[in-house]
């Protein structure tokens, strides 16, 4: 599992994490090539690569990325 992005009511985030179920552990995803910090953006897994798109930035933001794990 990949999360990425979100807002704790006061700070928009640019950062993620892969969870392992089977170690039970989460490694961060790497931020560099990540797009600016958002929330209630779309993100869509491309059976490689999850892509990341639109969101709030406090306005509504029309930008993204995508994130490679096995680049990371």
């Amino acid at each position: 599992m990949i999360v990425w992005g979100g807002w704790n009511g006061s700070t928009y985030y640019s950062t993620g994490g892969l969870y392992d179920p089977t170690a039970d552990t989460w490694t961060a995803t790497t931020t560099t090539g990540a797009p600016t910090a958002r929330q209630n953006h779309t993100a869509v897994w491309t059976g490689s690569k999850m892509v990341v798109w639109g969101g709030s930035t406090g306005t509504v933001t029309n930008t993204g990325s995508k994130y490679d794990p096995v680049a990371d």
